[in-house]
Formats: structure tokens, sequence, C-alpha cells
């Protein structure tokens, strides 16, 4: 019964657990697993702890199936402290386990961790039966991507062709071609998808989605819309929903109002694919940067469904540059039902500032200093003579670069002004 609710209903295979206790069963070493993966779903750091006190107690600390679930929960409750110690103190590890941290703390933006775990990986390698698998190299990959640095994915890439991965698995590519875009080297990008067709592999739906992604965060929209009129008319290669995603964002970042409102439109009529809320995002992100924040405020409106914080944080943004402040109200209305607001608050703030309406600032920002407490912190990368420098946003704390650095800023700010 655990199992079965684990996926879809968390909080009752839990409740089946402590029945199970209560009847004095003892759990075994299939039961955990499931349980985890319960806790890990909801997100619920306190029940995965408590579960673990379980799992020390019962000796099933051991269990190479146990211990892979315990970590893989603790990233899921974005505990990667405690995630890493678990690592740590296991006694036997296989590729779940290097793969699973790598993922996890790629999920969560330390792309610079997740590329030294996979260093360790690679050395220990030598010692071990362990060798990673198409997961773990895609994963090692996009931490590379991550950084946005060019030396990174430069040397992930020579690896993989030194070692023949780029010819075992078309994914492999694909996570290639988005790695290069994200550091800034889109023709390196397109080399590598122009270099498909005279590999062993295949251009699949992905191949196509990535290099439209590509052209798309570089601003070139034209280029991302060819690219997805190639992939249909001569490859006949159907997109699905995330291929549109992706031609959406292309036309938002180019202005391309004409063709991104035909392409929204092609999704359901063309395609038989029903818009959800990226394509919401997108297509009022799109509007709101235009100038037609009306249009975009009567999409949000009519929308089948109720639109998220994305949604409502691209119309409040279009409406502040084009300062709808009728508008604006209303859409701060629709925000105040959210139970997040992630970087909307920022918005709030300044809109309500430039009303003069100070106690709203302070209330805002207040609320905001309290939401932090217990999510990852934003980071930011620079590469200086060919080493990356990782900044982490933290309210206080003793880093001694970080002192450094305020105080050069400050001497900067002071010789500014003679």
């Amino acid at each position: 019964m655990i199992r079965f609710f684990a996926g879809h209903d968390p909080i009752t295979a839990s409740d089946y657990y402590i029945k199970m206790l209560s009847r004095e069963m003892v759990p075994d070493k299939y039961t955990f697993p499931f349980l985890l993966q319960a806790c890990g779903t909801i997100s619920d750091l306190g029940s995965v702890k408590q579960v673990h006190c379980h799992i020390l107690k019962l000796h099933f600390a051991d269990n190479l199936f146990v211990e892979n679930s315990l970590l893989t929960a603790y990233l899921a409750c974005n505990s990667a402290t405690d995630a890493r110690q678990v690592f740590d103190e296991m006694s036997d590890r296989d590729v779940v386990s290097w793969t699973s941290l790598i993922s996890g703390l790629v999920s969560q933006s330390n792309y610079t961790g997740a590329i030294h775990v996979f260093k360790k990986m690679m050395a220990d390698e030598y010692d071990s039966q362990v060798k990673p698998n198409v997961i773990t190299i895609i994963s090692a990959t996009s931490a590379c991507g991550g950084l946005g640095s060019m030396d990174p994915t430069n040397c992930m890439h020579a690896f993989l062709e030194k070692s023949g991965w780029i010819e075992l698995d078309i994914s492999i590519t694909n996570s290639l071609i988005d790695a290069y875009a994200k550091s800034g080297d889109l023709s390196h990008a397109r080399k590598l998808f122009d270099d498909i067709q005279y590999s062993t592999n295949k251009r699949d739906l992905y191949s196509w989605t990535s290099i439209i992604s590509a052209y798309a965060m570089h601003g070139q929209g034209q280029e991302a819309l060819n690219m997805l009129s190639q992939m249909e008319q001569i490859y006949k290669v159907a997109p699905d929903a995330v291929t549109f995603v992706a031609a959406l964002s292309a036309c938002a970042h180019s202005g391309l109002v004409e063709e991104g409102l035909s392409i929204f439109e092609s999704m359901t009529k063309n395609y038989g694919i029903a818009p959800d809320l990226r394509h919401y995002g997108c297509i009022v992100d799109l509007l709101g940067r235009a100038g037609m924040v009306e249009r975009a405020y009567n999409i949000v409106e009519n929308m089948p469904m109720e639109p998220n914080l994305a949604v409502l944080g691209s119309l409040l943004s279009g409406c502040r540059v084009h300062n709808e402040l009728d508008l604006c109200e209303c859409v701060l209305r629709k925000i105040e039902f959210l139970n997040e607001r992630g970087g909307a608050s920022v918005l709030l703030s300044n809109i309500y500032a430039n009303e003069n309406r100070w106690s709203e600032v302070v209330r805002i920002r207040k609320e905001m200093r309290g939401a932090m407490k217990g999510k990852p912190p934003g980071r930011s990368w620079i590469q200086v003579k060919d080493r990356i420098h990782e900044f982490v946003a933290r309210n206080g704390g003793s880093n001694t670069q970080g002192m450094e650095l305020h105080i050069v800023l400050e001497g900067l700010e002071k010789i500014s002004r003679l």
C-alpha cells in the first residue's frame, strides 16, 4: 500500500507507515525506499529526518538501495548538506549514488559542486567498478552549461569525444548543444547540431528543440523560427509542447508579435496541443514587451486555468515598463491571492515606491526577508584568468573574500565621488 500511494498520494502512504508501526510490524529494506519517495514528493524534510532515524535504529543504513533513496529524498527537500553527509558516509556507492548527487546539485543550481562531484567520480573510476551512465553525463554537461563559462563546456566536450560518448547517445549531443548555448557560444552549438547528420545518430525532436532554444536565448528569433520551419517542412518532425515554448520565447525576446501569435494559435488548430501555463506565460511576455498590455491582460482573464506567478509576473512587468498603473492594480490584486510571490515582490515594491506608498514597500520587504528562509540562495559566477569564482547571496556570514570585495567597492565609491 505504501508503494501504491507513494507516487500520487504521499500523505496516505505516510499514514499507512504509521499504521504499520502501530500494529508492531517491522519495516524492511523494501519499505523505506517507497516511504522516502513519498516524503520527497512533498519536500517534507522533517519526515525524511524521522525516517532516517528509523533506518539507523533498524540497521538498514548499510543497504545501498535504502541509502540511495535517502540521498534522493534529502535532495528533493533541497537539503544538499544532509544529502552530502549521507553520500560521504556510504560504505559503498554505485552509479545511482553518484548520479543522484550530481543531478540533485544541478537542480539546486550548485553547478560548481556538481562538477566537483563528477570529477571525483571519474578519479575514483580507476579504483572501483563504478562508471558513469548517460544520465550522469547529461547531468554533468548541464552543470557545465549552468556555469555559463566556455572552459568547463570545452573540457566536457573533449572528454566526451575522447571516450566515445558522443556517438553513443543523441541525448548527450543535445545536452552539449544546450551547454554551449548557455555558455555564449552559439556558433559551436550550431556546429554540433549540423555535425549530427554525419554521425551514427540521427537528429531527434530534442535536437531541434535544443537549437531553437539556443537561438531564442541569444535573441535571434528569426533564426529560431527558420529552424522550426525546416524541422516541420523539410525533415517532417512534428514539434511538441516544449518546442513551442522555445519558439514562443524566441518571438518574445525578438519582438516578433505577429509570428508569436500565429504560432500560439496553430498549437491547437494544427497540432492538437493545448497551451499550458508555460505557453501563456510566453505569449503574455511577448505582448507585454510590445506594449500591448491590455490584450495581454485579456488573455490572462480568459485563460482556461488559473494564472501562476510566472504569468502574472510577466504581465506586471509589462504594465510597469509601459506605465499602465491601472492595470498594475488589477494584477496586484491577483498576485495577492498567490501563496508565493518570488521575483514579483521586487516589482511590487518598486511600483509602490514610485507611488510613494512607503508603508507598502516596508511591508513587502519584510515579507521578502521572511520568505527567503529555507530557500536556496541566489548564485552568480564570473571567470577571471581561467578560474571561475562563485558568489552566493547570503544574509550575514563571514566570507573573508566577500569582506574584501565590499572594502574595494566602498573605496571605488569614494573615488567616484571625488
